[in-house]
Protein backbone atom coordinates (compact mmCIF):
# COMPACT_ATOMS: atom_id res chain seq x y z
CA UNK A 1 0.00 0.00 0.00
CA UNK A 2 1.61 3.02 -0.92
CA UNK A 3 2.31 6.36 1.35
CA UNK A 4 -0.71 9.13 1.01
CA UNK A 5 0.83 11.86 -0.87
CA UNK A 6 1.21 14.70 1.55
CA UNK A 7 2.35 18.07 0.01
CA UNK A 8 3.38 21.07 1.76
CA UNK A 9 0.13 22.82 0.74
CA UNK A 10 -2.10 19.93 2.57
CA UNK A 11 -0.11 19.95 5.80
CA UNK A 12 0.06 24.03 5.54
CA UNK A 13 -3.65 24.21 5.35
CA UNK A 14 -4.58 21.57 8.11
CA UNK A 15 -2.20 23.37 10.23
CA UNK A 16 -3.93 26.76 9.72
CA UNK A 17 -7.12 25.40 10.85
CA UNK A 18 -5.84 23.70 13.94
CA UNK A 19 -7.98 24.99 16.87
CA UNK A 20 -4.51 25.51 19.06
CA UNK A 21 -2.21 28.21 18.46
CA UNK A 22 0.80 26.79 16.27
CA UNK A 23 3.61 28.82 15.67
CA UNK A 24 7.04 28.06 13.13
CA UNK A 25 10.24 29.73 13.17
CA UNK A 26 13.10 29.18 11.25
CA UNK A 27 16.85 28.84 11.46
CA UNK A 28 17.03 32.95 12.26
CA UNK A 29 14.45 32.70 14.84
CA UNK A 30 11.73 34.26 12.32
CA UNK A 31 8.25 33.50 12.67
CA UNK A 32 7.39 31.70 9.09
CA UNK A 33 4.20 30.43 9.96
CA UNK A 34 1.11 31.92 12.34
CA UNK A 35 -2.17 30.33 12.26
CA UNK A 36 -5.48 31.87 12.97
CA UNK A 37 -5.73 30.30 16.56
CA UNK A 38 -2.50 31.81 17.13
CA UNK A 39 -3.59 35.37 15.83
CA UNK A 40 -7.22 34.59 17.75
CA UNK A 41 -4.76 33.88 21.53
CA UNK A 42 -1.69 36.44 21.24
CA UNK A 43 -4.47 39.12 19.73
CA UNK A 44 -2.16 40.27 16.63
CA UNK A 45 -2.45 40.08 12.94
CA UNK A 46 -0.26 37.68 11.28
CA UNK A 47 1.10 39.98 8.89
CA UNK A 48 2.53 41.94 11.90
CA UNK A 49 4.22 38.77 13.01
CA UNK A 50 5.58 37.01 9.71
CA UNK A 51 8.84 37.74 9.00
CA UNK A 52 9.62 39.03 12.30
CA UNK A 53 11.64 37.45 15.35
CA UNK A 54 9.57 35.20 17.09
CA UNK A 55 10.61 37.12 20.30
CA UNK A 56 7.73 39.51 19.41
CA UNK A 57 5.23 37.41 21.14
CA UNK A 58 7.50 36.66 24.36
CA UNK A 59 6.71 38.49 27.38
CA UNK A 60 8.95 42.15 27.42
CA UNK A 61 10.43 40.55 30.78
CA UNK A 62 11.94 37.96 28.67
CA UNK A 63 12.74 39.03 25.14
CA UNK A 64 16.32 40.13 25.89
CA UNK A 65 17.54 36.45 26.38
CA UNK A 66 15.27 34.80 23.92
CA UNK A 67 17.68 34.14 21.24
CA UNK A 68 20.31 32.67 23.42
CA UNK A 69 17.94 30.46 24.75
CA UNK A 70 16.60 28.92 21.50
CA UNK A 71 20.65 28.89 20.57
CA UNK A 72 21.29 26.54 22.71
CA UNK A 73 18.03 24.41 22.20
CA UNK A 74 19.44 24.52 18.57
CA UNK A 75 23.25 23.04 19.64
CA UNK A 76 22.13 20.56 22.10
CA UNK A 77 21.90 17.06 21.57
CA UNK A 78 19.65 16.44 24.56
CA UNK A 79 16.97 18.99 24.12
CA UNK A 80 15.33 19.06 26.95
CA UNK A 81 12.26 21.44 26.02
CA UNK A 82 11.36 19.31 22.85
CA UNK A 83 8.42 16.68 23.06
CA UNK A 84 7.94 18.18 26.65
CA UNK A 85 4.90 20.57 27.35
CA UNK A 86 4.96 23.66 29.85
CA UNK A 87 3.01 26.66 31.25
CA UNK A 88 3.67 30.00 29.70
CA UNK A 89 1.89 33.42 30.68
CA UNK A 90 2.22 36.47 28.85
CA UNK A 91 -0.17 39.17 28.34
CA UNK A 92 -2.38 39.84 25.40
CA UNK A 93 -2.13 42.89 22.86
CA UNK A 94 -5.20 43.93 24.36
CA UNK A 95 -4.26 43.69 27.87
CA UNK A 96 -5.69 40.29 28.70
CA UNK A 97 -3.74 37.77 31.17
CA UNK A 98 -3.25 34.28 29.21
CA UNK A 99 -1.98 31.04 30.12
CA UNK A 100 -0.90 28.80 27.90
CA UNK A 101 0.27 25.21 27.52
CA UNK A 102 3.04 25.06 25.03
CA UNK A 103 4.68 22.18 23.31
CA UNK A 104 7.45 22.09 20.87
CA UNK A 105 8.79 19.78 17.99
CA UNK A 106 12.10 20.58 15.74
CA UNK A 107 12.40 19.57 12.48
CA UNK A 108 16.01 18.75 10.82
CA UNK A 109 16.39 19.43 7.25
CA UNK A 110 18.34 17.65 5.16
CA UNK A 111 20.70 21.02 4.55
CA UNK A 112 21.08 20.55 8.48
CA UNK A 113 19.09 23.69 9.10
CA UNK A 114 16.93 23.38 12.43
CA UNK A 115 12.94 24.77 12.44
CA UNK A 116 10.75 25.14 15.37
CA UNK A 117 7.12 24.27 15.65
CA UNK A 118 5.43 25.20 18.85
CA UNK A 119 1.75 24.43 19.56
CA UNK A 120 0.26 26.30 22.49
CA UNK A 121 -3.15 25.50 23.71
CA UNK A 122 -5.09 28.26 25.98
CA UNK A 123 -5.55 26.89 29.80
CA UNK A 124 -6.19 30.34 30.95
CA UNK A 125 -9.24 29.41 32.75
CA UNK A 126 -8.03 26.22 33.87
CA UNK A 127 -4.75 27.87 35.54
CA UNK A 128 -6.99 30.38 37.04
CA UNK A 129 -9.10 28.05 39.05
CA UNK A 130 -6.46 26.38 40.27
CA UNK A 131 -4.73 28.96 41.47
CA UNK A 132 -7.62 30.03 43.56
CA UNK A 133 -7.82 26.36 44.61
CA UNK A 134 -4.40 26.53 45.97
CA UNK A 135 -5.12 30.18 47.47
CA UNK A 136 -8.11 28.94 49.36
CA UNK A 137 -6.54 25.43 50.38
CA UNK A 138 -3.58 27.59 52.20
CA UNK A 139 -6.08 29.88 53.46
CA UNK A 140 -8.74 27.49 54.68
CA UNK A 141 -5.58 25.42 56.57
CA UNK A 142 -3.87 28.36 57.82
CA UNK A 143 -7.78 29.20 59.66
CA UNK A 144 -7.87 25.61 60.28
CA UNK A 145 -4.60 26.19 62.44
CA UNK A 146 -5.57 28.86 64.30
CA UNK A 147 -3.56 31.72 62.99
CA UNK A 148 -3.65 35.14 63.76
CA UNK A 149 -5.57 37.03 61.52
CA UNK A 150 -2.47 39.28 60.63
CA UNK A 151 -0.72 36.07 59.29
CA UNK A 152 -3.30 35.06 57.83
CA UNK A 153 -3.33 38.58 55.75
CA UNK A 154 0.45 38.26 55.15
CA UNK A 155 -0.38 34.75 53.47
CA UNK A 156 -3.16 35.83 51.48
CA UNK A 157 -1.65 38.86 50.11
CA UNK A 158 1.44 37.42 49.35
CA UNK A 159 0.45 34.43 47.67
CA UNK A 160 -2.00 36.88 45.63
CA UNK A 161 0.93 39.13 44.49
CA UNK A 162 2.74 36.13 43.63
CA UNK A 163 -0.26 35.15 41.06
CA UNK A 164 -0.56 38.58 39.46
CA UNK A 165 2.90 40.08 39.07
CA UNK A 166 3.42 43.93 39.16
CA UNK A 167 0.85 43.82 41.73
CA UNK A 168 0.27 45.40 45.90
CA UNK A 169 -2.45 42.95 47.68
CA UNK A 170 -3.79 45.10 50.83
CA UNK A 171 -6.50 43.41 53.05
CA UNK A 172 -8.31 46.45 55.22
CA UNK A 173 -10.28 45.89 58.31
CA UNK A 174 -13.22 48.41 59.48
CA UNK A 175 -12.96 48.18 62.89
CA UNK A 176 -16.12 48.78 65.15
CA UNK A 177 -15.37 52.85 65.82
CA UNK A 178 -15.20 53.24 61.66
CA UNK A 179 -11.87 53.27 61.48
CA UNK A 180 -9.66 51.79 58.42
CA UNK A 181 -6.77 49.61 59.58
CA UNK A 182 -4.86 47.79 57.43
CA UNK A 183 -4.05 44.03 58.05
CA UNK A 184 -1.56 43.64 55.77
CA UNK A 185 0.20 45.12 52.89
CA UNK A 186 3.52 43.41 51.97
CA UNK A 187 4.59 46.42 49.35
CA UNK A 188 2.18 49.04 49.30
CA UNK A 189 3.95 52.33 49.91
CA UNK A 190 4.28 53.58 53.64
CA UNK A 191 2.45 56.84 52.33
CA UNK A 192 -0.56 55.52 50.43
CA UNK A 193 -0.89 52.90 53.75
CA UNK A 194 -0.76 56.14 56.07
CA UNK A 195 -3.24 57.72 53.95
CA UNK A 196 -6.00 54.74 53.90
CA UNK A 197 -5.69 54.63 57.33
CA UNK A 198 -6.65 57.96 58.33
CA UNK A 199 -9.87 57.18 56.50
CA UNK A 200 -12.92 56.82 58.72
CA UNK A 201 -16.31 54.62 57.83
CA UNK A 202 -19.30 56.02 58.90
CA UNK A 203 -22.02 54.26 58.97
CA UNK A 204 -23.70 55.68 55.77
CA UNK A 205 -20.22 54.60 53.77
CA UNK A 206 -20.54 51.67 55.24
CA UNK A 207 -24.87 51.17 53.68
CA UNK A 208 -23.09 52.54 50.22
CA UNK A 209 -20.84 49.33 50.45
CA UNK A 210 -22.90 47.12 51.41
CA UNK A 211 -25.46 48.16 48.40
CA UNK A 212 -23.24 49.35 45.48
CA UNK A 213 -19.71 47.46 45.72
CA UNK A 214 -18.06 49.66 43.30
CA UNK A 215 -18.19 52.05 45.86
CA UNK A 216 -14.84 50.66 47.56
CA UNK A 217 -13.37 52.23 44.53
CA UNK A 218 -14.18 55.55 44.97
CA UNK A 219 -13.08 55.42 48.69
CA UNK A 220 -9.76 53.32 48.44
CA UNK A 221 -8.60 54.53 44.96
CA UNK A 222 -10.45 57.55 43.35
CA UNK A 223 -10.16 59.60 46.66
CA UNK A 224 -6.00 58.71 46.20
CA UNK A 225 -5.44 58.50 42.60
CA UNK A 226 -3.13 61.48 42.53
CA UNK A 227 -1.11 60.01 45.71
CA UNK A 228 -1.40 56.58 44.13
CA UNK A 229 -0.22 57.58 40.47
CA UNK A 230 2.76 59.46 42.31
CA UNK A 231 3.67 56.35 44.12
CA UNK A 232 3.56 54.16 40.51
CA UNK A 233 0.54 52.74 41.60
CA UNK A 234 -1.64 52.41 38.14
CA UNK A 235 -4.98 50.92 38.90
CA UNK A 236 -7.03 49.32 42.02
CA UNK A 237 -9.09 46.29 41.94
CA UNK A 238 -11.05 46.25 45.15
CA UNK A 239 -14.45 44.56 46.47
CA UNK A 240 -16.45 45.03 50.17
CA UNK A 241 -15.65 41.99 52.40
CA UNK A 242 -19.03 41.05 54.00
CA UNK A 243 -20.05 38.63 56.60
CA UNK A 244 -22.83 35.92 56.38
CA UNK A 245 -25.10 38.55 57.88
CA UNK A 246 -24.52 40.89 55.37
CA UNK A 247 -22.57 43.22 57.02
CA UNK A 248 -19.55 44.86 55.51
CA UNK A 249 -16.02 44.40 58.14
CA UNK A 250 -13.22 45.63 55.44
CA UNK A 251 -11.72 45.92 51.91
CA UNK A 252 -10.19 43.60 49.74
CA UNK A 253 -7.95 45.52 47.08
CA UNK A 254 -5.21 44.86 44.70
CA UNK A 255 -3.48 47.80 43.19
CA UNK A 256 -1.36 47.37 39.77
CA UNK A 257 1.75 49.23 38.73
CA UNK A 258 0.31 48.79 35.02
CA UNK A 259 -2.67 49.55 33.40
CA UNK A 260 -4.62 46.16 33.21
CA UNK A 261 -6.25 47.51 30.13
CA UNK A 262 -9.25 44.35 29.20
CA UNK A 263 -7.31 42.14 31.94
CA UNK A 264 -10.02 40.18 33.87
CA UNK A 265 -7.65 38.13 35.86
CA UNK A 266 -7.07 40.85 38.56
CA UNK A 267 -10.50 41.62 39.22
CA UNK A 268 -11.60 37.62 39.25
CA UNK A 269 -8.93 36.96 42.04
CA UNK A 270 -9.71 39.19 44.15
CA UNK A 271 -13.58 38.53 43.98
CA UNK A 272 -12.54 34.86 44.40
CA UNK A 273 -10.67 36.14 47.56
CA UNK A 274 -13.85 37.82 49.40
CA UNK A 275 -15.24 34.54 50.99
CA UNK A 276 -11.86 33.80 52.47
CA UNK A 277 -11.28 37.36 54.01
CA UNK A 278 -15.36 37.23 55.07
CA UNK A 279 -14.35 33.52 56.83
CA UNK A 280 -10.97 35.30 58.71
CA UNK A 281 -12.71 38.14 59.50
CA UNK A 282 -15.63 36.17 61.20
CA UNK A 283 -12.75 34.21 63.17
CA UNK A 284 -11.24 36.43 64.37
CA UNK A 285 -14.45 38.22 65.97
CA UNK A 286 -15.00 34.99 67.56
CA UNK A 287 -11.42 34.59 68.45
CA UNK A 288 -11.70 37.94 70.11
CA UNK A 289 -15.09 37.32 71.90
CA UNK A 290 -13.64 34.20 73.36
CA UNK A 291 -11.09 36.54 74.47
CA UNK A 292 -13.13 38.65 76.00
CA UNK A 293 -15.36 36.58 77.64
CA UNK A 294 -11.35 35.30 79.44
CA UNK A 295 -10.28 38.88 80.52
CA UNK A 296 -13.78 41.02 80.65
CA UNK A 297 -16.43 41.45 83.37
CA UNK A 298 -19.56 40.33 81.29
CA UNK A 299 -21.77 42.74 83.31
CA UNK A 300 -19.52 46.36 83.45
CA UNK A 301 -17.10 45.40 80.75
CA UNK A 302 -13.72 45.93 82.95
CA UNK A 303 -11.33 43.77 83.91
CA UNK A 304 -11.74 40.78 85.68
CA UNK A 305 -9.69 39.88 88.60
CA UNK A 306 -7.05 37.26 86.54
CA UNK A 307 -6.97 39.99 83.83
CA UNK A 308 -5.97 42.79 85.80
CA UNK A 309 -2.59 40.80 88.16
CA UNK A 310 -1.67 40.00 84.48
CA UNK A 311 -2.01 43.91 83.67
CA UNK A 312 -0.12 44.63 87.31
CA UNK A 313 2.63 42.12 86.45
CA UNK A 314 3.42 43.84 83.26
CA UNK A 315 3.83 46.82 84.92
CA UNK A 316 6.03 45.56 87.00
CA UNK A 317 7.84 43.83 84.52
CA UNK A 318 7.95 47.53 82.93
CA UNK A 319 9.20 49.62 85.98
CA UNK A 320 12.50 51.15 85.77
CA UNK A 321 13.15 51.81 89.40
CA UNK A 322 12.13 55.53 89.62
CA UNK A 323 8.33 55.71 88.53
CA UNK A 324 5.96 54.17 91.28
CA UNK A 325 2.02 53.28 90.84
CA UNK A 326 -0.85 52.69 93.22
CA UNK A 327 -3.56 50.17 93.66
CA UNK A 328 -7.52 51.23 94.74
CA UNK A 329 -9.91 48.38 96.10
CA UNK A 330 -12.72 50.03 96.17
CA UNK A 331 -15.94 48.17 98.28
CA UNK A 332 -19.26 49.71 98.29
CA UNK A 333 -20.49 49.76 101.92
CA UNK A 334 -23.77 47.22 102.53
CA UNK A 335 -24.20 46.19 99.00
CA UNK A 336 -26.01 43.40 100.68
CA UNK A 337 -28.82 45.45 101.99
CA UNK A 338 -28.59 47.24 98.13
CA UNK A 339 -28.99 43.75 96.83
CA UNK A 340 -31.45 42.79 98.57
CA UNK A 341 -33.74 45.93 98.73
CA UNK A 342 -33.41 46.39 94.62
CA UNK A 343 -33.55 42.58 93.69
CA UNK A 344 -31.21 41.11 91.17
CA UNK A 345 -32.14 42.76 87.86
CA UNK A 346 -31.43 46.81 89.37
CA UNK A 347 -28.70 45.10 91.57
CA UNK A 348 -26.46 44.60 88.33
CA UNK A 349 -27.81 47.77 87.17
CA UNK A 350 -26.27 49.93 90.20
CA UNK A 351 -22.91 47.79 89.65
CA UNK A 352 -22.87 49.16 86.08
CA UNK A 353 -23.61 52.49 87.26
CA UNK A 354 -20.82 52.47 89.43
CA UNK A 355 -18.34 50.90 86.78
CA UNK A 356 -19.60 54.06 84.71
CA UNK A 357 -18.86 56.73 87.30
CA UNK A 358 -15.02 55.12 87.50
CA UNK A 359 -14.54 55.16 84.44
CA UNK A 360 -15.78 59.19 83.63
CA UNK A 361 -12.53 60.38 86.25
CA UNK A 362 -10.51 57.43 85.12
CA UNK A 363 -7.43 58.84 82.58
CA UNK A 364 -7.23 56.70 79.46
CA UNK A 365 -3.94 54.86 80.97
CA UNK A 366 -5.61 53.69 84.38
CA UNK A 367 -6.53 49.65 84.53
CA UNK A 368 -10.15 49.31 85.95
CA UNK A 369 -11.38 45.91 86.71
CA UNK A 370 -14.02 44.69 88.80
CA UNK A 371 -12.53 41.43 90.90
CA UNK A 372 -15.70 40.13 92.32
CA UNK A 373 -19.24 41.24 93.34
CA UNK A 374 -19.03 44.88 94.52
CA UNK A 375 -15.53 45.01 94.56
CA UNK A 376 -13.95 47.27 92.07
CA UNK A 377 -9.76 47.91 91.81
CA UNK A 378 -8.29 51.22 89.29
CA UNK A 379 -4.83 50.87 88.77
CA UNK A 380 -2.74 54.38 88.54
CA UNK A 381 0.49 54.91 87.32
CA UNK A 382 3.23 56.88 88.60
CA UNK A 383 1.11 57.76 91.78
CA UNK A 384 3.09 58.78 94.34
CA UNK A 385 1.35 59.35 98.17
CA UNK A 386 -0.36 63.23 97.38
CA UNK A 387 -1.59 62.40 93.95
CA UNK A 388 -3.05 58.57 95.65
CA UNK A 389 -5.05 60.31 98.33
CA UNK A 390 -6.67 63.01 95.67
CA UNK A 391 -7.65 60.43 93.90
CA UNK A 392 -8.93 58.03 96.44
CA UNK A 393 -11.17 61.63 97.78
CA UNK A 394 -12.29 61.94 94.13
CA UNK A 395 -13.20 58.74 94.08
CA UNK A 396 -15.56 58.71 97.26
CA UNK A 397 -17.18 61.80 96.52
CA UNK A 398 -17.70 60.67 92.60
CA UNK A 399 -19.70 57.49 94.71
CA UNK A 400 -21.43 59.55 97.37
CA UNK A 401 -23.71 61.69 94.09
CA UNK A 402 -26.93 60.12 94.47
CA UNK A 403 -27.74 58.01 91.94
CA UNK A 404 -31.53 56.77 89.77
CA UNK A 405 -31.66 53.21 89.63
CA UNK A 406 -35.29 52.16 88.65
CA UNK A 407 -37.49 53.88 90.78
CA UNK A 408 -35.02 54.62 93.75
CA UNK A 409 -32.63 57.56 94.18
CA UNK A 410 -29.61 55.49 96.13
CA UNK A 411 -26.95 57.79 97.91
CA UNK A 412 -24.81 55.42 98.59
CA UNK A 413 -20.68 55.39 100.07
CA UNK A 414 -17.86 52.97 99.44
CA UNK A 415 -14.52 51.96 101.20
CA UNK A 416 -11.05 52.37 99.89
CA UNK A 417 -7.60 50.27 100.17
CA UNK A 418 -4.94 51.41 98.91
CA UNK A 419 -1.15 49.87 98.14
CA UNK A 420 1.65 51.47 95.87
CA UNK A 421 4.40 49.36 94.08
CA UNK A 422 7.33 48.75 95.48
CA UNK A 423 6.60 49.94 98.48
CA UNK A 424 3.80 47.31 99.43
CA UNK A 425 4.99 44.36 97.74
CA UNK A 426 6.94 43.04 94.32
CA UNK A 427 4.01 41.35 92.79
CA UNK A 428 0.48 41.81 91.53
CA UNK A 429 -0.76 38.92 94.14
CA UNK A 430 0.89 40.81 97.91
CA UNK A 431 0.03 44.45 96.58
CA UNK A 432 -3.77 43.18 95.78
CA UNK A 433 -3.88 41.25 99.30
CA UNK A 434 -2.14 44.50 100.89
CA UNK A 435 -4.94 47.17 99.45
CA UNK A 436 -7.83 44.05 100.47
CA UNK A 437 -6.02 44.72 104.42
CA UNK A 438 -6.09 47.94 103.64
CA UNK A 439 -10.07 48.16 102.26
CA UNK A 440 -10.91 46.12 105.82
CA UNK A 441 -9.12 48.11 107.59
CA UNK A 442 -11.12 51.00 106.00
CA UNK A 443 -14.17 49.27 106.46
CA UNK A 444 -13.59 48.92 110.52
CA UNK A 445 -12.56 52.39 111.11
CA UNK A 446 -16.06 53.70 110.10
CA UNK A 447 -16.94 52.83 106.23
CA UNK A 448 -16.80 55.83 103.53
CA UNK A 449 -13.16 56.48 103.57
CA UNK A 450 -9.74 55.17 102.77
CA UNK A 451 -6.60 53.74 104.15
CA UNK A 452 -3.09 53.31 102.50
CA UNK A 453 -1.53 49.53 103.09
CA UNK A 454 0.19 49.04 106.43
CA UNK A 455 3.31 46.77 106.33
CA UNK A 456 2.41 45.37 110.14
CA UNK A 457 -0.86 44.91 109.79
CA UNK A 458 -0.35 43.23 106.12
CA UNK A 459 1.93 40.90 108.22
CA UNK A 460 -1.06 40.47 110.71
CA UNK A 461 -2.94 39.52 108.09
CA UNK A 462 -0.49 37.09 106.28
CA UNK A 463 0.51 35.53 109.82
CA UNK A 464 -3.47 34.49 110.33
CA UNK A 465 -3.33 33.32 106.33
CA UNK A 466 -0.58 31.20 107.38
CA UNK A 467 -1.87 29.90 111.08
CA UNK A 468 -5.08 29.35 109.74
CA UNK A 469 -4.19 27.19 107.06
CA UNK A 470 -1.55 24.93 109.03
CA UNK A 471 -4.27 24.89 111.96
CA UNK A 472 -6.40 23.32 110.29
CA UNK A 473 -4.38 20.70 109.10
CA UNK A 474 -3.34 20.12 112.39
CA UNK A 475 -6.74 19.13 113.56
CA UNK A 476 -7.45 17.12 110.85
CA UNK A 477 -4.05 15.28 111.72
CA UNK A 478 -4.50 15.11 115.63
CA UNK A 479 -1.41 17.07 115.66
CA UNK A 480 -2.88 19.53 119.12
CA UNK A 481 -2.56 18.08 122.86
CA UNK A 482 -3.98 19.21 125.61
CA UNK A 483 -1.82 19.97 128.72
CA UNK A 484 -3.99 19.66 132.65
CA UNK A 485 -3.28 22.12 134.78
CA UNK A 486 -4.25 21.18 138.48
CA UNK A 487 -6.45 23.05 140.76
CA UNK A 488 -5.45 22.86 144.17
CA UNK A 489 -7.57 23.63 147.79
CA UNK A 490 -5.03 26.04 149.29
CA UNK A 491 -5.96 25.69 153.23
CA UNK A 492 -5.50 21.52 152.54
CA UNK A 493 -3.58 21.33 149.61
CA UNK A 494 -6.41 18.39 148.24
CA UNK A 495 -6.22 18.50 144.58
CA UNK A 496 -10.12 19.91 143.51
CA UNK A 497 -9.70 19.51 139.51
CA UNK A 498 -7.76 20.24 136.50
CA UNK A 499 -7.99 22.83 133.88
CA UNK A 500 -7.62 21.06 129.87
CA UNK A 501 -5.44 23.89 128.19
CA UNK A 502 -5.07 23.40 124.21
CA UNK A 503 -1.05 23.30 123.41
CA UNK A 504 0.06 23.46 120.08
CA UNK A 505 3.32 22.25 118.80
CA UNK A 506 3.85 22.44 114.61
CA UNK A 507 6.60 20.06 113.23
CA UNK A 508 7.71 23.47 111.55
CA UNK A 509 6.26 26.60 112.96
CA UNK A 510 7.21 25.30 116.71
CA UNK A 511 5.27 25.58 119.92
CA UNK A 512 2.18 28.27 118.84
CA UNK A 513 1.01 30.07 121.96
CA UNK A 514 -2.75 29.81 122.66
CA UNK A 515 -3.04 33.76 122.44
CA UNK A 516 -2.14 33.17 118.76
CA UNK A 517 -3.53 30.11 117.51
CA UNK A 518 -6.94 30.83 119.37
CA UNK A 519 -7.41 34.17 117.80
CA UNK A 520 -6.73 33.08 114.83
CA UNK A 521 -9.33 29.59 115.64
CA UNK A 522 -12.06 32.39 116.18
CA UNK A 523 -11.68 34.81 113.11
CA UNK A 524 -11.22 31.48 110.81
CA UNK A 525 -14.16 30.07 112.13
CA UNK A 526 -12.05 27.07 113.11
CA UNK A 527 -12.75 27.42 117.29
CA UNK A 528 -15.69 25.24 117.36
CA UNK A 529 -14.04 22.12 115.72
CA UNK A 530 -10.87 23.12 118.93
CA UNK A 531 -13.97 22.76 121.25
CA UNK A 532 -15.17 19.53 119.84
CA UNK A 533 -12.08 17.78 120.04
CA UNK A 534 -10.99 19.48 123.51
CA UNK A 535 -14.35 18.00 125.14
CA UNK A 536 -13.82 14.33 123.60
CA UNK A 537 -9.76 14.15 124.18
CA UNK A 538 -10.78 15.52 127.68
CA UNK A 539 -13.14 12.84 128.37
CA UNK A 540 -10.68 9.82 127.07
CA UNK A 541 -8.26 10.74 129.71
CA UNK A 542 -10.88 10.97 132.61
CA UNK A 543 -11.91 7.60 131.53
CA UNK A 544 -8.13 6.71 131.34
CA UNK A 545 -7.67 8.58 134.71
CA UNK A 546 -10.43 5.85 136.31
CA UNK A 547 -8.78 3.07 134.47
CA UNK A 548 -5.69 3.87 136.25
CA UNK A 549 -6.95 4.17 139.71
CA UNK A 550 -6.43 8.11 139.39
CA UNK A 551 -9.04 10.01 141.04
CA UNK A 552 -9.46 13.35 139.79
CA UNK A 553 -12.82 15.46 140.82
CA UNK A 554 -13.36 17.74 138.31
CA UNK A 555 -12.06 18.50 134.68
CA UNK A 556 -12.37 22.10 133.05
CA UNK A 557 -12.78 22.41 129.66
CA UNK A 558 -12.71 26.22 127.99
CA UNK A 559 -15.55 26.66 125.31
CA UNK A 560 -16.00 29.79 122.98
CA UNK A 561 -19.14 31.40 123.14
CA UNK A 562 -19.73 30.25 119.51
CA UNK A 563 -20.48 26.81 120.95
CA UNK A 564 -23.67 28.40 122.69
CA UNK A 565 -25.06 30.34 120.00
CA UNK A 566 -24.99 26.81 117.80
CA UNK A 567 -27.25 24.20 119.22
CA UNK A 568 -25.88 21.76 117.01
Amino acid sequence: MSKPNLSAEVLISALEQAIDATVIIDDRNEVIFFNEAASNLWGLDKHDVLGKNVNVLVPTLHRGGHDAFVERSRGSEHNRIVGTSREVEFTRSDGEYICGELSLSKVVTDDGRIFFMGVMKNVTNESQQRKILILQNDVLQALASDMMIQDVADLLCRRVESFVPGTVAVLMLITPDGQLRVLSSPTLPKRYRASLESLYVSSSELEKLRVDPKHATRMVWDSYRSLGISLGLQQCFCTPVSTRSGQVKGIFALYSREDQGRNTWPQRIVDSCIPFCALAFEQNATQEHISHLANFDSLTGLLNRSSVHKVIEGMISKQDGNRQFAIFMLDIDRFRDINDALGHVYADQFLVEIASRIRSIAKEDYVLSRSGGDEFVVVVPNCPHKEATAFAEHLLATMTMPMQIGQNTLTISCSIGISTYPDNGPDSESLLSTADVALRQAKEDGRGIFRFANLEKNQVAQDRLVLGSALRDSLAKGMLNLHYQPQVRTHTLELSGVEALSRWHHPHLGNIFPSRFIAVAEETGQIEAIGRWSLLEACRQIVKWDRDGVHVPTVAVNLSAVHFRNRA
